[in-house]
């Protein structure tokens, strides 16, 4: 499937590419909203900034941010 960033343009496929589009957000788009989100309510604007797992728990956004650490994590776990 082929999406289009609804706010930057940007294009990017996922799976095999087709004439078909969808919308959403870019990885960067997204960045940029969720830390304009965190500077609203008051906090830093971390979100994505992290190289290893953020100790913030109780920010709105950690399990998002921390998402591929916490995959390596639980991969480790398995292995």
């Amino acid at each position: 499937m082929t999406y289009v960033c609804i706010k930057c343009g940007a294009t990017w496929i996922v799976g095999d590419p087709t004439d078909d589009k969808s919308g959403g957000l870019c990885d960067q788009c997204i960045t940029l909203y969720v830390r304009e989100r965190q500077k609203n309510q008051g906090s830093d604007d971390c979100f994505n900034r992290a190289v290893e797992n953020c100790s913030n728990s109780e920010c709105n956004y950690w399990e998002c941010c921390n998402r591929e650490v916490i995959k390596c994590d639980e991969e480790r776990r398995e292995a």
